[in-house]
């Protein structure tokens, strides 16, 4: 019998190679024998199997035994309204990820996300506004850290504590306005604060000198950062050229400046406002991630869908 490919479709593979299979009992000829012919593929041959969709709670749990968790680690009182079962965390890591990647939570709550990826061998990044990040979250990963918490998936991951986290807290907003209606530094930061928020911003070592007044941070050996509120004269900027000297290079970021700079080679000046507005995002309401020019999913290799390729172009 011959069999010929559907209609707008092509052999995908030589014919050399498609005896090579069917002489190693990797080609389907139907239960008849007769069928078009398909490829024969064994569970160790593949990397994963597409998941169910249907996830019964005696696998990931249920509410009540996530709440339960998490009366279990700090009582009743600390009661979440819509906290995950560890579980249910568990399965959709184990499908998405592999040990070492990072795992991203934008909304915290309880910090079930975090506490599971710890115990799975996966780096994390949770963000929370509620003051429950502070009173719940960091004490729970602590105790995962500690291995204190032996509830959840501890014992089916084999946990045995480890690791560590660092905390952030998000500064206030580096500019206000005014009652004119100005852009101006927030009275929410002190000097040495404005320094080390505008050493972060331009990719500085926040590292204030003893010795020298204007030296409030590094970039290179020989780069440094100065930063002041006040509107500096052309007579300032050329004592501060001179201090710095030749060799070395100063960024000066101050309230305003009189004068031309460009005569100063070992100096660049700009303006506070402005140039944090310009480096800054401000009065947008979304920030949505821009999916729509994404990478398209490579084509799948022949083997690892059938004996018929595309159509023939």
């Amino acid at each position: 019998k011959t069999i010929f490919p559907p209609e707008g479709r092509h052999w995908s593979i030589l014919e050399e190679k498609f005896l090579a299979l069917v002489a190693e009992g990797k080609v389907f000829f139907g239960k008849n024998g007769e069928s078009q012919p398909g490829l024969i593929r064994y569970l160790s041959e593949v990397e994963g199997l597409v998941p169910w969709t249907w996830w019964p709670h005696e696998e990931v749990g249920h509410t009540d035994e996530s709440k339960k968790e998490i009366q279990q680690l700090f009582g009743k009182s600390a009661a979440f309204d819509t906290p995950k079962p560890e579980r249910l965390i568990k399965r959709v890591l184990e499908i998405a990820t592999n040990p070492g990647d990072l795992v991203l939570d934008s909304f915290a709550g309880s910090g079930t996300t975090g506490a599971v990826a710890h115990k799975m061998g996966r780096r994390w990044i949770m963000v929370e506004l509620g003051d429950h990040a502070r009173t719940l979250v960091a004490p729970r990963l602590q105790g995962v850290i500690d291995n204190e918490d032996r509830g959840g998936v501890t014992e089916a991951t084999a946990w045995k504590g480890g690791g560590g986290y660092r905390y952030f807290r998000l500064a206030p907003s580096l500019l206000e306005y005014d009652k004119w209606g100005r852009e101006v530094v927030s009275k929410a930061y002190n000097s040495a604060m404005l320094a080390e928020a505008l050493c972060k911003l331009e990719g500085f070592t926040y590292a204030p000198s003893e010795t020298e007044y204007w030296n409030h941070g590094h970039s290179t050996e020989h780069d440094y950062l100065y930063v002041t509120t006040q509107t500096l004269t052309h007579e300032q900027l050329r004592d501060l050229s001179e201090q710095v000297g030749e060799g070395r290079t100063l960024l000066v970021m101050c309230a305003a400046y009189r004068g031309d700079a460009r005569s100063l080679p070992n100096l660049t000046v700009k303006k506070i406002p402005d140039h944090v507005r310009d480096r800054c995002e401000w009065g947008r309401d979304d920030y949505s991630l821009e999916i729509s020019a994404l990478p398209m999913a490579a084509e799948p290799k022949p083997d690892d869908v059938d004996l018929f390729g595309a159509p023939a172009k």
